[in-house]
């Protein structure tokens, strides 16, 4: 059954305007509604409503994987109708339900050669078979011709699709629902009962409408009560952007990652050389055996530059830089970048922050991010050292606990005696003459004296452990000798990636070092004491499956990578034109067909009326004696006929043996008749049938 007149072209109409596809909506509408009045038809098979319906299988497959692979699916569509250059890309990120939402909006669009083909088609419906493949092998193997019945009309079906693509715009407009209501109202007025009285149908229709209305609203309401009930729980088991060291460390946390090869960063030199360091944030206090940062100190945000992808963090020289990528949580991250980062390019987000940490905090990324981060020496996003306030000079505290380890190390290096620059000098050179690296155990804490604290133990006894200990110790020993520092966490750039000039940073590169403040350089600089052969002892963790899992993780970079930075633009707009060729090709295969049919039966009527002895007067008798239940049977010859009904005859058929030889010479002789033969058929013809009459 057919909606009714315009009422699927307001509805594709409405779906345009609310998903900004309207060029889209109001093509289709004029040929779907057109065919009400354009007369001509294709006449379809079963075979042509299959390739129909595995088209429009195949672009929805297509359209699902377009949708998964660009960045800004509607924008793209519409930008082959509104930007100056075809290829144009768009840096819009989407996210998987925004992704999902769009897909549906197309459903239209992907529908439309189904719904067009049975509009334009002699038949009104499609086989139910064409839509399930189980049942066209069934038919095959059987050998039966596909069913014809039951059949399905597309045009409330299609409607209704359209209806449903059209709300998920979300436009949240009110009179969006009336509208819908109307579509709805007008759909079930063309197939109401005629026997249902008009005002209690009209009746009906307004109580529903109504209550409609206000259940949707109630539910919205209750929609909202709920999330703020569940986000509290949400918040204590989701994955987030502070799961990376953000407010607190503590010691041993860092090497819990060690043992891990996992690929979490990739970096690639632009100009320069590749940093060694990339920073994640700093900490400023330590209760052992914990950091933290106290006061945590406020969010700023970035403001973007040019087209939104560029993100200036300082006013500053800076030649150095490098490409960095990585993978982002829900849309969130902390950046890792090079110290004295002075601005990002080609960092597609929605919203960048830093604070006095020098975290840098991004939201509404990407999935994958490929950026450049331009540097140099100097200023960075981190504050100025906390020398006074109203929990003491921040950034020389050392704790009581950690005061008699550091005051005898600071009295064996007369440390208090030196200049600043010196005393840095010192302690680097104490831990890389005394100490020794050594990996992350679980019971390596469990070795430490009862009256010892870990770092004590660290510091005047055994002398070895990682990253955490040497960080720390360094901090807080320049910090004994009134040197303003802080404990760093990041990552270490070290390992070149195979048969690239990318470098690779794993989990187990995870890296704990110590910044101070520098007076003379007004900065605050790197000071890594840990071993370097740190990296080595490392690597000897490493699993062997790690190779497999370098080239899966490889793989899926260069993937990412295609897909968000990889000109997406000019190889989605083809993929579109593909989608549009192969409607084209399905409809110029169609109508090939029906052109070669409407010819091979014009050749066989031709072939017919050519063929020698149909225009036999002898028919003319065989028509006689079939208008007086004389007729000949199914597969019965001319001469079986005539001698079984002779018997039965009130007509003297005798004459007509002597005629149906003549037929017969004149059908299938090659030689046919001559012409005093063919002249005695017609007349003996004539002959009986003017003489015979029943008895």
């Amino acid at each position: 059954m057919k909606p009714p007149p315009f009422l699927l072209a307001l509805a594709l109409l409405l779906w345009g305007w609310q998903t900004g596809l309207l060029a889209f909506a109001l093509l289709i509408a004029v040929v779907l509604e057109a065919a009400r009045w354009i007369e001509w038809r294709v006449d379809f098979n079963v075979k042509d409503f299959n390739r129909v319906v595995d088209l429009v299988s195949l672009l929805g497959a297509v359209g699902g994987i377009y949708c998964v692979l660009t960045r800004d699916a509607t924008n793209q569509v519409m930008a082959m109708f509104q930007a100056a250059s075809f290829t144009a890309p768009s840096n819009a990120p989407t996210s998987a339900s925004q992704t999902t939402f769009i897909y549906l909006q197309w459903f239209p669009m992907i529908l439309f050669p189904a719904a067009a083909a049975l509009a334009y088609s002699t038949s009104e419906q499609y086989p139910r078979s064409c839509f399930f493949m189980l049942a066209r092998r069934r038919a095959a193997r059987s050998g039966a011709p596909q069913p014809l019945a039951p059949g399905i009309n597309l045009g409330y079906p299609y409607l209704a699709v359209v209806l449903f693509s059209a709300s998920l715009a979300n436009q949240r407009n009110e009179w969006f629902y009336f509208a819908v209501c109307a579509a709805i109202a007008a759909a079930l007025w063309a197939t109401r009962p005629r026997r249902c009285s008009t005002v209690i149908w009209l009746a009906l229709l307004i109580l529903i409408v109504k209550a409609g209305y206000f259940g949707h609203r109630g539910l919205n309401m209750l929609q909202t009560v709920v999330e703020n009930k569940v986000a509290s729980w949400v918040s204590s088991w989701a994955r987030r952007s502070e799961d990376r060291s953000e407010a607190t460390t503590a010691i041993g946390k860092i090497g819990q990652l060690k043992l891990s090869g996992k690929i979490v960063l990739r970096v690639e030199p632009a100009n320069g050389p590749a940093p060694s360091l990339l920073r994640d944030t700093t900490f400023n206090r330590f209760e052992t055996p914990r950091w933290s940062n106290n006061p945590k100190s406020p969010d700023t945000p970035v403001l973007a530059s040019d087209d939104g992808t560029v993100w200036p963090m300082l006013t500053k020289a800076a030649t150095n830089s490098v490409r960095i990528s990585a993978f982002t949580t829900r849309g969130q991250a902390v950046l890792a970048a090079p110290p004295g980062t002075a601005i990002f390019h080609n960092l597609p987000v929605a919203e960048v922050k830093t604070n006095a940490q020098g975290v840098i905090r991004i939201s509404g990324a990407p999935d994958f991010l490929h950026y450049l981060a331009t540097y140099g020496p100097g200023a960075s996003v981190q504050s100025p050292p906390i020398l006074e306030s109203d929990r003491g000079a921040l950034d020389l505290y050392v704790p009581t606990s950690e005061t008699h380890a550091l005051a005898r190390i600071t009295e064996e290096l007369e440390l208090l005696e030196i200049p600043h620059p010196e005393r840095v000098r010192a302690v680097q050179q104490f831990f890389t003459a005394n100490f020794k690296y050594g990996s992350f155990l679980p019971s390596s804490l469990k070795q430490v004296p009862k009256d010892m604290t870990p770092l004590e133990f660290f510091l005047l006894k055994n002398r070895v452990g990682h990253c955490e200990y040497f960080a720390t110790a360094t901090a807080l020993l320049l910090r004994h000798a009134g040197i303003p520092a802080r404990y760093a966490y990041g990552w270490s750039v070290q390992e070149l990636e195979t048969g690239s000039n990318r470098f690779i940073v794993r989990e187990r590169h995870a890296h704990a070092w110590c910044v101070y403040w520098s007076d003379a350089a007004g900065a605050w600089i790197d000071l890594d004491t840990t071993p370097a052969d740190w990296a080595q002892t490392e690597n000897q963790n490493a699993s062997l499956w790690e190779p497999l899992s370098d080239r899966w993780s490889r793989a899926w970079f260069v993937f990412s990578k295609w897909r968000w930075y990889g000109g997406a633009g000019e190889w989605q707009n083809y993929l579109l034109l593909a989608l549009v060729g192969l409607i084209a090709l399905l409809a110029w295969r169609v109508l090939a067909r029906q052109r070669r049919r409407r010819k091979v039966e014009l050749e066989s009527t031709e072939q017919e009326l050519h063929r020698p002895g149909l225009d036999s007067e002898f028919y003319r008798i065989e028509a006689l004696l079939d208008d007086l239940g004389l007729g000949r049977r199914a597969g019965e010859t001319l001469a079986d006929w005539l001698t079984r009904i002779e018997p039965v005859a009130t007509i003297p058929l005798a004459p007509l043996h002597q005629l149906l030889a003549l037929h017969y010479r004149l059908r299938f002789d090659p030689q046919g008749l001559v012409a005093d033969e063919r002249e005695a058929l017609r007349v003996g013809v004539s002959a009986w049938l003017s003489h015979a009459k029943p008895a």
